[in-house]
Formats: C-alpha cells, sequence, structure tokens
C-alpha cells in the first residue's frame, strides 16, 4: 500500500504460482475507502477499511480492469471508482459455473450471454444494415440487466450517437486547412464496430479506419463518452 502521484491510495498485488513466476498488478484505491488492514487466507483477499467495511474477492478479480472516464473528463470518477471496488466480489471470472453467469434476455438486445474468454456479457445487435457488438465491462449479470434500458436507449441513438464521435475525431486531428470534401470523404471511411458499455453507464464506440490516415494497420480509433451521450476523449484500440 501507498499513496498515488495524485495523493491517492495505490496497492501492488502480487499473485506468484506454485513453480514460481506470478503477476504483478497496481491497483487504484477509492480515496472514501481508507484502508486500514489487508489479509488474505487461501483464495481472497479482504481489505478493511478504517470505518469498518470490507471488501472481500479473489486476486482475480481484483486483477480485473474497470474501465472509468478519467478525472480530467469524469466529475464523477472518485464514485464511480468506490462503486467499483466495492463491488469487486461481484465481477465475473473465467471458470464460474453457468448457473453463476446466466444469460441476460432482452426483447430488443437478444440474448446477452456470458463469454468465459472475456469473462464478460456480449451480444450483437443489428443496426440498419449492419450490426454492431456490445460488451459490457466489469458487470456481472446482476448489473448487466440494470443497464439493458439504457443500452437500448444507447442503440435507439446510434446514428447520432456515432456520427458526434466521428465530428469528435475529425475536430481532435484536423487543423483547418482541410477541405470540406477531405472531411466527407474521411469521416465516410470511419464506421463504427463495437460499443463497450462502462458498469457506471458511460461508454465507449470503436470505429474502423477504412481510411488507414486515422489510425495505421491493426489499430483503430475510440471515442469515450459521458453516459449522456457527450464525447469527451479519444484512444487507440489495437
Amino acid at each position: 500500500m501507498g499513496s498515488g502521484s495524485d495523493g491517492g491510495q495505490e496497492a501492488v498485488l502480487a499473485v506468484v504460482g506454485s513453480a514460481g513466476g506470478g503477476v504483478l498488478s497496481l491497483l487504484t484505491l477509492p480515496r472514501s475507502f481508507l484502508v486500514e488492514h489487508i489479509g488474505h487466507d487461501a483464495t481472497h483477499l479482504t481489505f478493511r477499511a478504517h470505518d469498518g467495511r470490507t471488501v472481500r474477492a479473489t486476486p482475480g478479480q481484483l486483477r480485473v480492469h474497470v474501465r472509468l472516464l478519467p478525472p480530467e473528463h469524469n466529475p464523477l470518477y472518485e464514485t464511480q471508482l468506490t462503486e467499483a471496488f466495492l463491488a469487486t466480489r461481484l465481477l465475473p471470472e473465467s471458470g464460474w459455473s453457468p448457473e453463476r453467469t446466466p444469460p441476460v434476455r432482452d426483447a430488443v438486445l437478444g440474448t446477452i450471454a456470458f463469454d468465459e474468454k472475456a469473462a464478460g456479457y456480449e451480444t450483437d445487435v443489428v443496426f440498419g444494415d449492419e450490426s454492431v457488438w456490445v460488451s459490457f465491462d466489469g458487470c456481472g449479470a446482476a448489473r448487466t440487466a440494470e443497464l439493458v434500458p439504457h443500452v437500448r436507449r444507447l442503440m435507439e441513438s446510434f446514428a447520432a450517437i456515432e456520427e458526434s464521435g466521428r465530428e469528435f475525431l475529425w475536430a481532435s486531428g484536423a487543423d483547418g486547412t482541410e477541405s470540406a470534401e477531405e472531411k466527407d470523404r474521411l469521416l465516410d471511411e470511419l464506421k463504427p464496430h463495437s460499443l463497450v458499455v462502462y458498469r457506471s453507464g458511460d461508454f465507449e464506440v470503436h470505429y474502423d479506419d477504412t481510411s488507414g490516415i486515422f489510425c495505421m494497420e491493426g489499430y483503430w480509433p475510440v471515442v469515450q463518452y459521458r453516459a449522456d451521450r457527450t464525447p469527451v476523449s479519444m484512444s487507440v484500440g489495437a
């Protein structure tokens, strides 16, 4: 345990295999959960806060990186970080039985199934003449079901959402010397292929860049949005 560069709490989790070697993971802990003690047994670690709250989870659950919009774009960052940390014990793991990862069914989104390899819930949703792969980050069955109405509304407005994301990408890279024809041509080369919904309700859209101008081969642009559909940042997927 120690203090992070921003004054928050950080911990290093070391998982050592029986034959040697292992995995190191850096954990960011919420400021509101002031850790007083960390204990463990054969399968779980337990974090106890100064106010008596506890979080008990497996090393695999603690290593899950739950996506959040970064603090500079997210006034609710600490609240969301706290909620995600307290829910760590609910994060599904590969190897869970089907009884612990039941499918979530919806009339619009279809069957949202647990993918053991990805250790998350996913589904394919028809969008116009195309389909969009929808995944739920850091969510078990219960949280996925809670997010279904929100995702349904996102899909109903997906044309406007993905268009605002393409405009955001353009504004992030344009220098003002490009023609309107250039802009139209390049934006037409960006095609949305997946939607990743965070457990907070914020989300990101991944685009195929068929022009090869925004990203090199093997990479693609990603736009992050607040839950209210405002694009706030971009990154590159690989």
